[in-house]
């Protein structure tokens, strides 16, 4: 239907974004009272809060004092155990190495009770070359195929419970991925072959079936004086691309092949939005 006649654009934009950003606000401050500023953090929720005379700049001040100072941007990022890349690399030798990422799309209705969003990597290596001989024509090469295969538009991988191997070491394949199905484990281990125009082998491949059963909703268990939600074996989502990056020994920084809708700056490829 037609937009009415005295629609505006500003009120409804302003009016859509309180409602979902004070959403969030209020299950972040949940332990704090609403209208009060007699503590420092509830003081924080009521400025972090939208109201509906806001101009457009306190609008814009109230996110960015929520998303950023309060840090609810930062707890989106899951925290990741790892070694520092100086680290790694000085204690190892490798070939130069090719991640792509995936990640299931952001429901409010599904992923606004803490639910996470579930992520997927697959990583190789690039056998044929070392630090020394890759070049930026090299991975400019790389991050068009990429582009070609897992970009345009953005790949769905569908992953579920079932795991898929893929080992071919001699040309630095040693895939493991969790799909919904064998065929999908195929056309998955397939698309990532075509980057390096690798032919694929079903001796290399194996299908290992599972009979377990991975409940969706695993339950809730006490952590540091909270409940919280248990965390979801082998869940079922459809992931989808979102960056590919060239990981060279050496260098700390990776190389940004290719990144959907902005992701990433200074990267070959940039596709635009998904």
């Amino acid at each position: 239907m037609p937009l009415p006649d005295d629609f505006n654009e500003w009120e409804f934009l302003q009016d859509t974004v309180r409602r979902w950003h004070n959403k969030a606000v209020a299950k972040w401050f949940k332990n704090q009272e609403v209208n009060d500023v007699s503590t420092p953090k509830a003081a924080l929720r009521h400025a972090c809060t939208m109201k509906d005379e806001d101009t457009s700049t306190m609008t814009m001040m109230r996110l960015w004092l929520f998303e950023v100072t309060a840090g609810h941007a930062q707890a989106l990022q899951a925290p990741i155990y790892g070694t520092p890349v100086q680290e790694y690399q000085r204690e190892s030798k490798f070939r130069p190495q090719i991640k792509l990422y995936f990640k299931e799309p952001y429901d409010f209705e599904k992923h606004g009770d803490g639910t996470e969003q579930v992520r997927g990597e697959i990583g190789f290596r690039i056998m044929n070359k070392t630090a020394d001989t890759i070049s930026r024509a090299d991975a400019v090469e790389y991050a068009r195929e990429i582009k070609n295969e897992f970009a345009t538009p953005p790949l769905i991988w569908k992953k579920g419970k079932f795991k898929c191997t893929y080992l071919d070491l001699e040309n630095g394949y040693d895939l493991r991925l969790l799909c919904a199905s064998k065929s999908e484990g195929i056309s998955i281990v397939q698309s990532v072959l075509k980057i390096l125009d690798k032919t694929y082998s079903d001796n290399n491949f194996q299908f290992i079936e599972n009979t377990k059963e991975f409940p969706i909703n695993p339950g809730t268990h006490r952590v540091y004086g909270r409940t919280v939600k248990k965390f979801r074996q082998r869940p079922t989502a459809d992931v989808k691309f979102t960056h590919a990056q060239l990981i060279i020994p050496g260098q700390v920084k990776p190389v940004n092949l290719v990144a959907v809708g902005g992701r990433l700056r200074s990267v070959i490829e940039d596709v635009g939005v998904a």
